[in-house]
């Protein structure tokens, strides 16, 4: 047993796990919270859609967050979670370390994992040159940057053919890239695309290549040596969990989706553990996680209230 048992532990300091760190903290719990590697927008020029923080620089909000944990009592550390176990139905063990690294042990009657999840990107010299300026993956978080320009989006099968759909919100002139593998792509979907006028090209990419200095993407090279002239570029792997933590637990996967189901109350299969952010089957923006984060710390505030407080 560790020398002290917090109320709560959140792993992950992110936009969900610091806004949930915050309100507990304000809560008066006593919250810690771990804080390990980058996050999934670390190459983003800028959170968009943000109210009041629009265009901030993602580590400039994290550095934000960590101070405003700090001065309300929370306590941020540095370290890699790799282990966690539910002792009993109220309390939970996380540990840090592997094989090589001596690492510690923490106790909490109350789990937040924020993990978040990794993108799975292309693999093509030149990409790392542009991410995050000219190359995106999140629509959503990026797409009105983009407006009325050329884009190339980056996948295969019938979830990268919607995805290109999804982009004539801001623009028509698109070309899908399937990198030689379509995938589940069939008949109806290319009719859908040409119905649209949606170039498709089935040619391997070799190369990103553009005003490096200025992160500006300006064609992309095929393994023929043709390239397509473009403005910009999405591209559509799909994602994996940034950690296995809610695997070591049991906490049951969305079936639609395949990341961590939660209820209403942002809480997991698993009682007493709770998930938020990107980890979760909702929208994979910075301020839906932080929404996301402050109503797990809501009801994690909630279940600790000592029934003799309750009406």
């Amino acid at each position: 047993m560790s020398e002290q048992i917090y109320d709560c532990i959140v792993v992950g300091a992110g936009p969900a796990g610091l806004s949930a760190s915050l309100f507990l903290a304000r809560y008066r719990r006593r919250v810690l919270t771990f804080h390990h590697n980058s996050p999934r927008n670390i190459y983003s020029h800028g959170v968009h859609g943000f109210l009041g923080h629009h265009g901030i620089l993602p580590t400039e909000l994290l550095e934000r967050g960590r101070k405003e944990v700090t001065e309300h009592g929370g306590l941020v550390i540095e370290g890699c979670v790799t282990k966690v176990e539910r002792l009993t139905d109220d309390l939970f063990r996380v540990s840090t370390g592997n094989e090589k690294i001596v690492g510690q042990s923490f106790d909490a009657r109350r789990l937040i994992l924020a993990t978040g999840l990794r993108d799975l990107t292309p693999d093509c010299p030149g990409f790392t040159d542009f991410y995050g300026l000219t190359v995106h993956h999140c629509p959503d978080c990026d797409g009105f940057e983009i407006t009325n320009k050329r884009v190339v989006v980056l996948g295969h099968g019938k979830k990268a053919v919607g995805f290109t759909l999804n982009m004539l919100t801001w623009t028509d002139q698109l070309t899908l890239i399937t990198n030689g593998d379509p995938g589940d792509i069939e008949e109806e979907h290319y009719a859908k695309l040409k119905e649209f006028n949606i170039a498709v090209t089935d040619q391997r990419v070799v190369k990103l290549e553009g005003d490096v200095e200025a992160k500006q993407l300006q064609r992309v090279r095929f393994e023929d040596g043709d390239a397509l002239e473009c403005d910009s570029l999405f591209f559509n792997f799909g994602v994996k969990p940034a950690s296995d933590l809610h695997t070591q637990l049991g906490c049951r996967l969305d079936e639609e989706c395949g990341i961590v189901w939660v209820d209403d109350l942002q809480q997991t299969s698993v009682r007493n553990v709770y998930a938020a952010g990107d980890l979760t089957p909702n929208s994979q923006l910075a301020v839906v996680a932080a929404a996301e984060g402050a109503m797990a710390a809501i009801h994690v505030h909630k279940s600790l209230i000592p029934e003799e407080q309750r009406v």
